[in-house]
């Protein structure tokens, strides 16, 4: 199928030197404009020109004709070698890549075709190998470390697999706008690839397009409308618990997120989010209601609750006028669980507490943070100097270049009730010590009287002390040993779900109706004395 010439020309910026804004559009120049002819595009990964290199009108056509085309894999008889070990790139790489793998003769070097179509030119360093350079290290690819399975991540929201982020509502969705937002950018693909979509679309009464904002928000109500309807009859009639959690969203309204735990029909244990449910405030009384109206809109009866599980704090667990009192006043069986992973982190907060050193220690944390946090200024100078010291070891090879690996961040703050928040900050000092002690000496420097200067010096000299520095890689190592504990039990109850999953559709597990036929079959292999092996 031929692709169609484009009537939107592209300026040529002579001696321009354009700047790249966050939101990536290239200023419109009114200069000589240069038609395109799609069927002219240099498919080659090695030497084509970048997606945000094209005029911001065009490039949506540009990115649909590369996805049309598909990767660029060369079928070569042979490949380019180089390096001590004489490696060279694989064809067969391209069978277990087939969607994103390019290959380039021209720079013999690899590329990824979906990060190249939705590349966002202000992506930190060690995230652009696939797209700007391309990828050579071929001793790399294959094994237990393979570059191009850490390329695409195990993370649904790698950079590799969430090429292109945008929301759902677009802040202008007008159609001059250049980012209106998943939905409308979602279907505009759906429209050029789907013919009966696009005749529907294009027979629409331009007072009827069924696009508004209202429109949008009645779907995204349908389907949780179809998921929790899904869910319902999946609960059925049984015994359930609920666990509730509650959170504040960005406009400071509470909401209450409610998840149910019940055993399915084929006997397995599932954990389904259900909802949010509005607040006026968190009273235990406020909570009760809210809980009991959203069981009875979906028809849930109360005394099948077999359990609640909260965090402890006391509107939650108290044991006379508690969320979970209330609840065990009227149905006697839901006994309440205090949730195992905050008491962890409860326990851990409160040992460490105790020892005067470390608590000492986290004193002089939240006091460094937030001197260093405490203006734009101050965080742009962090990640300046984070960027650089990032760039001066991987010259120095001290540092691994992988996608999604150096990302330049801030110091993270701690939150009282999470251990976990206080590994990630732990962590973020130890990786921005460096950058920390360049900022805090600016600060003492550009201090303009006594007490910024004595806030500076006092967050130094506790930062660069022996004892600080002694206890932060203390802290790594021990707060490392439970925080692997905790992920290291997700991804345990994760493969623990597929094994069950795969034992269901196993055909000799099908031909069991019930627990009785399979102690029929034990009771025959005991009476034929049948050997267990």
């Amino acid at each position: 199928m031929e692709l169609p010439t484009t009537n939107v020309a592209i300026p040529i910026l002579e001696n321009v030197d354009v700047p790249i804004s966050e939101n990536v559009d290239v200023p419109i120049s009114q200069t000589q404009f240069q038609r395109i002819d799609l069927d002219s595009l240099d498919y080659d990964p090695g030497t084509r020109k970048k997606i945000w290199e094209y005029h911001v009108n065009q490039r949506d056509e540009i990115r649909q004709a590369y996805i049309k085309k598909d990767p660029h894999q060369p079928p070569l008889e042979t490949f380019k070698k180089s390096g001590k070990r004489n490696c060279s790139f694989q064809a067969s790489w391209y069978r277990n890549n087939s969607k994103w793998l390019e290959y380039s003769p021209t720079t013999d070097a690899a590329y990824c075709l979906p990060c190249f179509v939705f590349h966002n030119p202000n992506v930190v360093v060690g995230q652009n190998t696939f797209i700007i350079g391309g990828f050579r290290n071929w001793k790399k690819v294959g094994g237990k470390d393979c570059y191009f399975q850490g390329h695409i991540g195990k993370d649904p929201n790698s950079a590799h697999r969430v090429a292109e982020q945008m929301s759902f509502r677009g802040r202008d969705e007008s159609f001059s706008s250049l980012n209106r937002g998943n939905f409308h950018e979602s279907l505009g693909i759906v429209t050029f690839w789907n013919e009966k979509v696009a005749e529907i679309t294009k027979k629409a009464p331009k007072n009827a397009t069924y696009t508004s904002p209202r429109i949008q928000k009645e779907i995204l109500h349908v389907f949780s409308a179809k998921v929790k309807k899904a869910i319902r009859e999946e609960i059925g009639d049984v015994k359930f618990c609920i666990m509730i959690d509650e959170a504040r969203d960005e406009s400071m309204k509470e909401q209450m997120a409610v998840v149910f735990r019940y055993v399915d029909a084929e006997g397995f244990v599932k954990e389904r989010f259900f909802g949010l449910i509005h607040v006026i405030d968190t009273a235990a009384l406020t909570l009760k209601k809210g809980i009991y109206s959203l069981l009875s809109q979906h028809c849930l009866d109360i005394q099948n609750i077999r359990g609640q599980g909260y965090d402890g704090a006391s509107n939650m667990r108290g044991m006379w006028n508690g969320l979970q009192a209330l609840i065990l006043n009227d149905c006697p069986y839901a006994y309440y669980i205090h949730c195992f992973a905050h008491r962890l982190q409860l326990a851990l907060i409160k040992a460490s507490k105790q020892v005067v050193p470390i608590s000492h220690f986290f004193l002089t944390l939240l006091f460094l943070i937030k001197i260093v946090n405490a203006s734009c200024k101050r965080n742009e100078q962090l990640k300046v100097a984070n960027a650089n010291e990032i760039a001066r070891s991987i010259d120095h090879e001290e540092l691994e270049t992988r996608s999604g690996l150096n990302q330049i961040g801030t110091l993270q703050r701690p939150v009282e009730t999470r251990w976990s928040s206080h590994f990630r900050s732990v962590s973020s000092l130890l990786r921005m010590f460096t950058s920390t002690v360049e900022v805090l000496q600016n600060i003492i420097d550009d201090a303009i009287d006594g007490e910024h200067r004595a806030e500076g010096e006092s967050a130094y000299d506790g930062l660069t002390s022996f004892e600080f520095v002694f206890i932060l890689h203390l802290e790594k190592e021990t707060m490392e040993i439970t925080d692997k504990l905790y992920y290291d039990k997700q991804v345990l109850e994760k493969e623990l779900y597929h094994f069950e999953h795969n034992v269901v559709q196993d055909p000799e597990f099908k031909k069991l109706k019930s627990l009785d036929s399979i102690v029929d079959d034990f009771e025959d292999l005991k009476e034929r004395r049948v050997p267990f092996s």
